[in-house]
Order: structure tokens, then C-alpha cells, then sequence
């Protein structure tokens, strides 16, 4: 279905159009003020345009798995035209990796000798997977316990894309904090962050009709991001400037923080930060924001500065100018935190959509192809 356009005198009035023209899942593309037509502008208020389309048609796990299939036989018959030939040898141990992934890749293999990376393996390395994250990831497949061992390549891709993907809601589900906690976004300046978080209460509000509460902190400087408090005044939202632990709204209401971004270094930037979070409670998620169009060892290093902070996922923004989809995996298994939503583009809503982690890995492999 193509997108259609609702003008209508209120928020509220906007959305139920919507949903009447479209249902309760629509995807919200656009929200914005327009003014009166003609004189009227004089004497009327702004009315609210909003722009929306239907979800796309989900796939069967069926389809998706049979799609993979084939794009990995197409990319394996590419690689093979090009005259690409993974190792049959696994490569040498780094002694600079990280120790968490040093650890990852020891108790997956369980004290025994490292073995030649199974040929799926292979692949992926070949199309961006970090080579410690590609030892890991054979050896935790051989050890998988979900399946047969696979027959041919598709097989071995398909349980591949398994493993990934369960190691990816393991994270989710440790990292997850029980009932409605405060969510806080938290990065270095100019990644998006409060962008993003306008994206996350626009969806919430129109698409789910989720009460939704925002506060635009201070923290050592000042919180110039303006525009949120504008946005908020859009969808009738409160953006609010001071924290009050004694107001606490309906459990049913969305809490979102926005703080001044901080810079990576020197590691002293954060006590601020630290000290505020610890000021809005015990229940608190903290969301890392990055730009996927830093490169992996600049989003990496981000990463490790805020470690101090009790992070509970990672939100990449930028998705429309980055340019390689095994960013994301290495992100996850480097950072051994879950993904939670992605974020492409300036205009708000615009594209904000919680990680699923098995149309990631199908979009990897088709990426790939395309490239």
C-alpha cells in the first residue's frame, strides 16, 4: 500500500484517521505542523500533517530460511567466480584481542584444539566478520545442540544464522530490566542521540498509543537540543527540565531521559553522568547511541569509555550511510551487549525499528550479494 496523508486539527484527530484508513499497525513516515490555507492562517492554529503506510508483509520463517538458501548459494558461487578461497587454516590467535572475546572463543571450544573454520564460517569472514569472532562462532556451531549436523552449505549457513541469533536474545534477556523502567540515552555528541529519541516517542505515541513522558536534563553543561521540547509540544507530549523522584506517572507510561552527549575521553567526563543516573533510580536502562558510519575500532572505543555506566544495549543511528551490515554483528559479540533499535536518516519519525536480529543476518548475507 503507498503512503497517504492525513491533515487533520489535532494529534489525536490525526491518528485515529490513521487507523481507521489504514489499522492499528500503521508505520508512521512523517509528523509535522503545517499552517492554515489562505487567510485563515491569520486566526487558525497549525494543523498536524501526518504521513503513514501500511507494515510490510512479514515473511514465514519458512520463506525466510528458503530465501537465505538461495542467497547462499548465489554468494558462494560469486565468491568462487571471483577467485576467492578462504583458508582452510584458522588464523593465528591475536594476542591484542579483547579478553572478553578471548574468553568467548576459549569455553566455546572447551579446552580443546582449535579446528579449521567450518566453510559457512568462511563466508562470513570473507564478507566482514572479524576473524576472532569468526573462530568463536565455528566452534560454537559445532557444539550447537539445536539441530543434525547440517549436510551441505545452506544447511551450515542456516544453522549459523541460529546460533547468532540465540546468542543475540541471550544478551537481550540478561540485559533486560523487569516491568517499565527509565530509559536513558546516553552517547558522545553529534551521534544522533536525541533524534533518536524523539523517533522512539513518536512511534510510541502514534503507532502503539503509549502514554509517553520525556525529560531534557542538564547535566555539567546545558541541554540545548531545543527542538525536543518542540516535538514534544507536536504530540502533545511534556518534555520536562527537572527530575522529580517523588512524581511517578502510570506504569503503563513510556519514560524517556535525553543528556547532553559526552566525550569519550578523558574517562573523568562521565562521573557527571554517572552521578545523575544513579539520581533517577535502581530501575534505569541505559542505551548506548552510535553512529554505524564510524568505523567499527571508533565505535568500539566509544564503547569501552562508557563501559563505567550500566549499560543495557546499544542503539545505532545512521543506518542509511553505513555502508556494511557485519558492523552490526561484530558490534554485538565485541561489546557482549544486545542491540536494540536502529536508527537511518534526519526526519522524525523516519526510520526507527527495534533490532531483530534474524532479518539482520538475512540482510547481511543479501547486502552482500548486492555489493
Amino acid at each position: 500500500m503507498s503512503a497517504i496523508k492525513i491533515i487533520a486539527d489535532s494529534t489525536q484527530e490525526a491518528l485515529e484517521h490513521v487507523q481507521s484508513q489504514i489499522g492499528a499497525d500503521a508505520v508512521i513516515l512523517n509528523v509535522r505542523k503545517v499552517p492554515a490555507e489562505g487567510v485563515k492562517k491569520i486566526w487558525s492554529k497549525p494543523r498536524i500533517e501526518v504521513i503513514a503506510e501500511a507494515p510490510a508483509e512479514a515473511r514465514s520463517q519458512k520463506d525466510a530460511l528458503r530465501q537465505l538458501a538461495g542467497k547462499v548459494r548465489q554468494l558462494e558461487g560469486e565468491l568462487k567466480t571471483r577467485g576467492v578461497k578462504p583458508s582452510d587454516q584458522p588464523p593465528s590467535r591475536d594476542a591484542k584481542l579483547p579478553p572478553k572475546v578471548l574468553k568467548m572463543i576459549q569455553e566455546s571450544q572447551g579446552g580443546r584444539p582449535e579446528q579449521a573454520l567450518m566453510p559457512a564460517v568462511q563466508i562470513l569472514e570473507q564478507i566482514g566478520l572479524l576473524p576472532s569472532h569468526a573462530r568463536w562462532l565455528s566452534a560454537q556451531a559445532r557444539n550447537f545442540l539445536g539441530g543434525t549436523k547440517p549436510r551441505n552449505l545452506a544447511e551450515e549457513m542456516e544453522q549459523l544464522r541460529e546460533v547468532l541469533t540465540e546468542y543475540w536474545h541471550q544478551l537481550a534477556r540478561r540485559s533486560e530490566k523487569v516491568g517499565n523502567p527509565v530509559r536513558v540515552l546516553v552517547g558522545t555528541p553529534g551521534v544522533g542521540k536525541t533524534t533518536a529519541l524523539a523517533k522512539w516517542m513518536t512511534r510510541e505515541v502514534f503507532a502503539r498509543q503509549q502514554p509517553c513522558r520525556v525529560w531534557r536534563l542538564d547535566s555539567d553543561r546545558p541541554n540545548t537540543a531545543e527542538f525536543l521540547s518542540l516535538h514534544g509540544e507536536l504530540l502533545q507530549v511534556p518534555v520536562e527540565r527537572v527530575w522529580d523522584p517523588d512524581d511517578q506517572p502510570p506504569d503503563d507510561t513510556l519514560r524517556l531521559v535525553d543528556i547532553p552527549g559526552v566525550a569519550a575521553d578523558p574517562l573523568e567526563a562521565l562521573d557527571p553522568v554517572t552521578a545523575q543516573i544513579h539520581e533517577l533510580g535502581k530501575n534505569v536502562e541505559v542505551h548506548l547511541v552510535l553512529n554505524a558510519a564510524y568505523d567499527l575500532g571508533t565505535l568500539l572505543r566509544h564503547t569501552k569509555s562508557f563501559y563505567r555506566l550500566p549499560l543495557s544495549g546499544i542503539i545505532l543511528t545512521h543506518l542509511d550511510e553505513a555502508e556494511r551490515w557485519s558492523k552490526v554483528w561484530n558490534i554485538m559479540l565485541a561489546t557482549q551487549l544486545p542491540i536494540t533499535h536502529l536508527s537511518g536518516g534526519q526526519d522524525i519519525p523516519g526510520e526507527f525499528t527495534p533490532a531483530i536480529p534474524e532479518t539482520l543476518f538475512d540482510n547481511w548475507v543479501a547486502s552482500a550479494m548486492q555489493s
